[in-house]
């Protein structure tokens, strides 16, 4: 049954600051909306290259409002206009002064510091420009060396390199008093926005603002104002610059699973960098669900607590954590996760995991590391245990020696009910593997022992990958031969010897194996071009047995001008004799390919590849491989046109042909996709991509995506934009007509355009994303 959803909200980033957003986006986008609660799929990304492309930064905006360059980056102080007194290192300005220092432009009707500290106190109509940020005020307090400030009566302008591009427009702010950094600004009786009108359209004042770049901006005693009207007022605001979202407000809405819902999370600030998330659900198919998220921070420590539980019909218990901790010994990264009755992903099922990782730096180049990791799951009359503890140690004896020991227990076990009652089966292992190597003058010397040793009852067990042990010299031309030769025909070769499992007697087999490659490049400049590789191995085995293997390859390529050229490819690979040694197998490759691309002028190129299989002229079956032709046409940067299609020589029928367009004019990119199915008589695929189609202050795009077989758009989406200056109003109509929960959901969002901003535009029902195949760009 298909089904319809609408949803309004205005997006602050990834926090909803005002109205609410209504019916949680339906069953369209339901699944990628559970994605996003379980951080699977992140809310905000920036990175969806089908995200419709809106309006951006005003155009409009003054120059003389954007920082500009200082002109100089030259560290040393530079007096360019005003009065100046110097005593030993300590300086006074006075009279309107203006000075360049350390890449900073600065004004100020007086000015005392100290060249040495590189701390400057400017007074009366300062103003302080940057690369980052343009900072004004009565009074600020400024270290040029360290870049800590202290304004008073201050008004600061941010740009996206100072948030490390957490936004895309420059921020605007006022504060009584502000100070910080790069890494954290903090403001006291302020306000912020990203409207550079005298009166802003939008600004959120709050008695203390908190900015840390790439993290997020927090706002306490919050007050959101519109055309210089307080609107709503939040005690406590976060407005995320990460791939995290908070919803500061209730969601309300419906889906299948949940019924008709209003959810609330409300944020309690606590004492210094953590924070505690309550939320409350009201669902009538499911009952009532609460829990906390409790963010906690410190020198040392940095973690995520978060407990949910639903009280009624649907009971279901969470609980995950992310801890990392730092020691005097080392560090400790811990994550836990325990879920029961699961109704987004595992409904009737009980999972829990627990991943651990004990790092310990010794003196030198000496790194141990302890890892855990446990996982288990039950449901009805099946149950499984996975259980692994490892430790790595890694070492280096000066410039030449190095080791590394791994030992890793495994213990993996599944229960289930029988028609006889419980079956249970566990297995376990112990890995062990050591490596060492010697970096001697003429070659690499290593010895490798690698060994799975079964624990318990299981009998009989020979892992195939076991070496017990391998002894081996490597090296190569540069080292062995050096010079004109070793560039010429560059070569690399090695020697062991060791034990290995033999994979079909289940017992030790010896083998001596040596190999050499060789790479002969073709560095000439004329159109002609020949690149050959070959190998030889040959391994003798103590069962008396013995293998050799020949691996050929070459290219030969003639160029014709600078965009035109045939190549010629031959690969030949084949084992002689016989190894009982998994590790040795090799296939057989008897393989001819050739393809030749022409360019006319600057506009047009043609192209054809083929190949013929030797092997298969062997086996009396079709050697000739697939035909494919191709053509691309550019008569300008603008418009690209291709065609591509494949004969199938096993089918004896043209199978299919392929067809991309994109066409782009000013702010309006138009790419169109075809699929052809020769065998079928059908046109499979026919997807359109639309973006930025610009209708004054409204820009429309579109996705569609044209089923041939079932005669019917798979999926249909349509984005209309509408500039708003600083902000823009986006309506979204996602339509999907097969596969997982099919149906339209409609959506209205109010965006900031400071801030980076996914809606989803372009995905289908499970986060895949839509498109032509063209791209969107050239």
């Amino acid at each position: 049954m298909k089904r319809r959803a609408f949803g309004v909200a205005i997006i602050l980033g990834g926090a909803t600051v005002a109205g609410a957003q209504v019916a949680a986006f339906g069953p369209t986008g339901n699944f990628i909306r559970v994605l996003q609660e379980r951080n699977i799929v992140p809310t905000t990304d920036p990175g969806n290259p089908l995200q419709p492309t809106g309006f951006g930064p005003d155009s409009a905006k003054s120059e003389a409002q954007k920082a500009p360059e200082p002109e100089t980056d030259d560290k040393a102080f530079q007096l360019v206009s005003g009065h100046s007194s110097q005593s030993g290192d300590d300086v006074h300005l006075g009279s309107g002064t203006e000075f360049r220092f350390r890449g900073y432009h600065v004004f100020a009707d007086s000015a005392d510091g100290n060249l040495s500290t590189k701390i400057f106190s400017l007074q009366g109509d300062v103003k302080i420009i940057g690369k980052d940020a343009i900072v004004t005020g009565e009074r600020v307090v400024f270290d040029f060396d360290k870049k800590l400030f202290h304004a008073f009566n201050s008004k600061e302008q941010l740009n996206p390199s100072l948030v490390k591009g957490a936004f895309v427009e420059p921020l605007y702010s006022h504060a009584r008093e502000s100070y910080g950094s790069a890494d954290e600004q903090e403001t006291l009786y302020g306000g912020i926005t990203s409207c550079d009108l005298l009166k802003p359209h939008y600004e959120i004042d709050a008695d203390n603002i908190i900015i840390r770049p790439g993290k997020r901006a927090i706002f306490r005693k919050a007050r959101i104002k519109l055309f210089g009207r307080t609107i709503i007022k939040i005690p406590y605001l976060e407005v995320p610059l990460d791939n995290r979202t908070y919803n500061n407000l209730p969601i309300i809405g419906q889906s299948p699973v949940e019924g008709y819902y209003i959810k609330f999370k409300y944020g309690i600030p606590l004492h210094g960098d953590n924070d505690l998330f309550t939320h409350v659900d009201l669902m009538s198919n499911l009952g009532v669900g609460i829990g906390a998220d409790y963010l906690y921070r410190s020198r040392v420590i940095d973690g995520v607590l978060q407990v949910y539980t639903i009280l009624g019909p649907g009971e279901m218990l969470k609980v995950t954590d992310e801890h990392n901790q730092k020691f005097k010994w080392g560090t400790l990264a811990l994550k836990t996760d325990y879920e029961q009755n699961n109704y987004l992903v595992d409904p009737g099922s009980t999972t829990e995991s627990t991943q651990a990782l004990l790092t310990f730096p010794q003196h030198g180049n000496a790194m141990t590391k302890l890892t855990l990791n446990q996982s288990g799951s039950a449901t009805n009359g099946f149950s499984t245990s996975n259980q692994s503890i490892s430790v790595a140690d890694n070492r280096k004896f000066g410039d030449k020696i190095s080791t590394n020991v791994t030992l890793d227990y495994q213990n993996n076990g599944t229960t289930y009910q029988g028609a006889t009652g419980a079956i249970s089966q566990t297995t376990q292992s112990l890995n062990v593997k050591l490596d060492a190597q010697d970096e001697l003058a003429k070659a690499t010397a290593d010895l490798t022992y690698q060994r799975q040793i079964p624990i318990g009852t299981t009998q009989a067990f020979l892992g195939s990958s076991d070496e017990t042990p391998v002894a081996t010299l490597t090296s190569d031309a540069r080292r062995l031969v050096g010079g004109e030769f070793a560039q010429n025909w560059p070569f690399k070769t090695s020697l062991s010897i060791g034990e290995f499992a033999d994979q079909f007697g289940g017992s030790q087999i010896t083998r001596d194996m040596f190999d050499f490659g060789f790479t002969k490049p073709d560095r000439g400049t004329g159109p002609f071009h020949s690149d050959i590789t070959g190998e030889f191995k040959q391994g003798i085995y103590s069962d008396g047995t013995a293998e050799y293997v020949l691996n050929f390859g070459d290219v030969e390529t003639y160029k014709v001008g600078t965009n035109s050229s045939i190549n010629f490819r031959y690969n030949y690979l084949r084992p002689y004799g016989f190894s009982p040694v998994a590790l040795d197998y090799a296939g057989q490759t008897n393989l001819a390919t050739t393809d030749f691309s022409y360019k006319t002028g600057k506009s047009f190129t043609i192209g054809a590849q083929s190949g013929y299989d030797i092997l298969r002229l062997q086996q009396h079956e079709a050697a000739w491989q697939p035909f494919g032709v191709r053509m691309e046409y550019q008569p300008k940067d603008a418009f690209l046109l291709r065609a591509q299609s494949t004969y199938d020589t096993f089918q004896e029928a043209w199978s299919n042909v392929r067809l991309d367009m994109s066409y782009k004019a000013g702010t309006t990119f138009l790419s169109v996709g075809s699929y052809y199915d020769g065998i079928a008589h059908t046109w499979s695929n026919v997807n359109l991509f639309l973006d930025g189609l610009k209708m004054g202050r409204t820009k429309l795009s579109a996705v569609l995506n044209y089923n041939g077989y079932t005669q019917q758009f798979d999926s249909q989406q349509y984005s209309l934009t509408y500039d708003l200056h600083c902000a823009e109003a986006v309506f979204t109509v996602m339509s999907q007509n097969s596969g997982f929960q099919p149906g339209t959901t409609y959506q209205f969002f109010i965006r900031l355009k400071a801030l980076p901003f996914n809606s989803g535009f372009g995905a289908g029902n499970r986060g895949q994303p839509l498109g032509t195949g063209t791209g969107t760009s050239y």
